[in-house]
């Protein structure tokens, strides 16, 4: 006579699929429909399963339904630098959107490496997951043919345009035209575009912004000074760097936007004597390094200049005074790049080459209070 025991010691009986169609009523093709997100079901069935999933303990066996589905439940997330906060907070977002709808995100930093970020490209021929979404700032249009391929994949950015997949952008022009007529409303006349870049060669998001302040000038009447248009400052490249830029225009030494940059260029502009009534930074990393800057040289900020800035991170409401800047749609990028990912996994190839931008608004603060 066989009995199932209670002790405490003894392992409990592992709950089966079968075991959850029971209790819920329905067959076990039902349970595996609602486990695979199966569409198409009744939504009493569907909380039915779940209650029973839920009342039993049911635990899936990942492993035996990736090797069934050929599926891996992960997406690849390639992102320039966790260093740098709008990533670190982009990803974060992905993460969450991913989790939402039951996948895993792994994310790779591609440290600001032309090479990083074509392997991880070549890694998705090795299906070590369903999808990758692509950050670059490196690749160039030689390497959209790398890009080709039936797998899965979202391009975000304006490093490369004319890719063959979901391209998911932010309204980089429109965006800083917004915020310089912000300030031309404010009565300046005299700002300064921290992080701008006057070459224009190669598209990339520096150029972008750089185009919406031309345009708002421009627009407005307002003579441009060359001056006022301050580049970030050229790294110390190594060799690996330089064979990642070689062959592209203005990318070996490209700067990147820190505070410590942010600080620099604002103290070099006033040694030269360079008169502003205001500064529109290219980034938030660049504007907390120039408030810092600002603030140690005696200026009054809104009252002697103002400062405005893009992406809006969390830190920017901390900033003393707090930071006037545009929230360009992180939520939104993440949700999207997700989206596109999963619909492509269930469609079983790649998506359609098609852009999507997606909203940005501005948040006002003390650095610079809206206009009445």
């Amino acid at each position: 006579m066989s009995e199932r025991t209670t002790s405490a010691v003894a392992d409990k009986p592992t709950p089966t699929m079968r075991d959850v169609a029971q209790l819920a009523g329905v067959s076990v093709t039902s349970v595996s429909n609602y486990l695979s997100d199966y569409p198409y079901m009744k939504q009493t069935t569907r909380e039915r399963i779940r209650q029973a999933i839920e009342m039993l303990g049911y635990v899936t066996d990942e492993r035996a339904r990736s090797l069934r589905s050929g599926r891996t439940g992960l997406i690849s997330l390639a992102i320039p630098s966790l260093t740098q906060i709008y990533f670190a907070e982009l990803a974060e977002r992905v993460i969450a959107a991913a989790r939402r709808r039951g996948y895993g995100v792994t994310v790779e930093s591609t440290a600001f490496s032309r090479r990083h970020e074509l392997e991880s490209v070549t890694a998705m021929a090795r299906k070590m997951s369903d999808g990758l979404i692509l950050s670059p700032l490196l690749m160039e249009r030689r390497d959209i043919a790398r890009l080709a391929g039936d797998y899965p994949l979202v391009v975000l950015g304006e490093c490369l345009f004319d890719v063959p997949a979901p391209h998911i952008l932010v309204h980089n022009i429109d965006a800083v035209k917004a915020l310089t007529q912000h300030l031309l409303d404010a009565g300046c006349r005299r700002i300064a575009l921290i992080g701008g870049a006057l070459d224009r060669r190669r598209t990339s998001t520096e150029t972008l912004r750089t185009q919406g302040y031309l345009e708002a000038l421009a627009q407005a009447g307002v003579p441009v000074d060359a001056k006022l248009i301050r580049p970030i400052p050229a790294w110390e490249t190594d060799e690996e760097a330089k064979d990642d830029a070689s062959g592209g225009v203005g990318y070996v030494g490209r700067g990147i936007a820190t505070r410590r940059n942010g600080s620099e260029i604002v103290r070099r502009m006033f040694e030269e004597g360079i008169k502003a009534d205001a500064l529109l930074c290219y980034n938030d990393l660049l504007a907390f390094g120039a408030l810092r800057q600002l603030r140690e040289m005696g200026v009054r900020i809104p009252d002697d200049l103002r400062v405005v800035s893009m992406d809006n991170l969390e830190e920017a409401q901390y900033t003393i005074p707090s930071l006037t800047s545009v929230e360009l749609g992180k939520e939104q990028i993440a949700q999207c790049a997700v989206d596109a990912i999963l619909e492509q996994v269930a469609g079983g190839g790649r998506g359609a080459a098609e852009q999507r931008y997606v909203d940005f608004s501005i948040h006002y603060r003390e650095s610079s209070p809206a206009v009445a």
